[in-house]
């Protein structure tokens, strides 16, 4: 990872189409975007329906204590959750930003890096501190490093679980290691689980319900990316019952709509949708990430979510270089040369449907030819 890159650390995330039209003077219709991790099959047909079925409703105040819909998250959820472990976001950046409200001035949070760059300025925007973990070129996990970072200061270890950007998937008894240390120490682990439904077993995944065991978990989790909803805004935590009340006196208040929380409750119950999901990604994942490795200029790193980390093998191109040429084709990749700890030879690519994953490839066959 020698190659750094140049840019300022806090840019837009994947997914910015509006910006990309603007700027490259492309119909926003004709963008084939790959940078945003979001399932490229769209909203669940069951989500849109329900959204129409109660628009209505957008003349009242939200309900400032949603129970049915806390109830619903936490059947949906298992493991013994209960609606008094939920806490709701708009978005899980809400909640990525809420946690770090309950913290004193000066704290020190612990980041293994590469990873989601809101975390870091979560912790900044409530006068934190950061302190960076780089991990091996595998993104393995290393809890005897990472318990190295910690001082008398550290607050919260924050983790995202499969990881963004590789896609890898941490062994349960490696997080419990972690949460086991600084639950002695008094200090939060925030387990971001937002791409936990793309993993080969979620249920056996998940930390959610070790929240009633170890009072310092905090797992975040929302509909943007398995259920394709980025523009509901819907997220929700899953912690004990006291942290829950800590985080609900920072909550700002009616931050959920009406709207995201009956599309919420029908994706969760759409069970076709979620089959359909996983047996669709898995099967276009592994046919995609064969057709990047063929071309030989790239590794491709494995991944369970819904996105592959790839690392440019030719040193003549940049992963910016790579965007801009791609970009004057229309298609829209996520330079990683803004994640800490890596540099500008990744680059991260979502799996979309058969035919846009071949594009994509013949598109970037056709820049390296042009290299060479």
């Amino acid at each position: 990872m020698s190659r750094t890159c140049k840019k300022r650390r806090f840019v837009s995330h994947g997914g910015d189409v509006w910006g990309f039209a603007r700027k490259h003077n492309i119909p926003l219709e004709k963008v084939l975007d790959f940078s945003g991790p979001v399932n490229f099959l769209g909203p669940p047909k069951k989500a849109l329906e329900a959204v129409k079925r109660n628009a209505r409703l957008i003349r009242f105040y939200p309900d400032p204590n949603p129970m049915e819909l806390k109830a619903e998250i936490a059947k949906y959820v298992g493991h013994g959750v209960k609606e008094s472990n939920i806490i709701l976001g708009n978005g899980s950046i809400e909640l990525i930003y809420m946690i770090t409200e309950v913290f004193p001035c000066s704290f020190k949070a612990i980041i293994p890096v590469p990873s989601f760059t809101e975390y870091e300025k979560a912790a900044l925007r409530v006068g934190g501190d950061v302190i960076f973990v780089q991990l091996p070129d595998d993104f393995a996990l290393e809890p005897e490093k990472i318990k190295e970072a910690f001082t008398d200061d550290t607050r919260i270890l924050c983790i995202c679980n499969p990881h963004s950007p590789s896609g890898t998937v941490y062994e349960r008894e490696t997080l419990l290691d972690l949460v086991e240390f600084c639950s002695k120490k008094d200090i939060i682990v925030s387990v971001d689980e937002n791409y936990i439904e793309f993993s080969e077993k979620p249920q056996d995944n998940t930390m959610a319900g070790y929240v009633r065991k170890y009072a310092n978990l905090f797992v975040i989790r929302s509909v943007t990316k398995f259920y394709g909803m980025p523009g509901i805004r819907f997220g929700y935590g899953i912690a004990t019952e006291e942290l829950i009340e800590k985080l609900q006196t920072v909550r700002q208040p009616w931050s959920i709509n009406s709207l995201a929380s009956f599309a919420t409750s029908a994706a969760f119950n759409d069970t076709e949708f979620i089959e359909n999901t996983r047996r669709t990604i898995k099967k276009e994942r592994t046919r995609f990430s064969k057709m990047l490795g063929s071309t030989g200029g790239f590794h491709v790193f494995p991944s369970q979510t819904d996105f592959l980390l790839v690392k440019i093998l030719d040193k003549r191109i940049t992963s910016t270089a790579l965007k801009e040429k791609m970009a004057e084709e229309g298609i829209l990749i996520r330079d990683c040369c803004t994640f800490v700890g890596l540099d500008d030879s990744y680059f991260r690519v979502t799996v979309r449907s058969a035919r846009s994953n071949l594009r994509l490839v013949k598109t970037l066959n056709k820049v390296l030819d042009k290299v060479k």
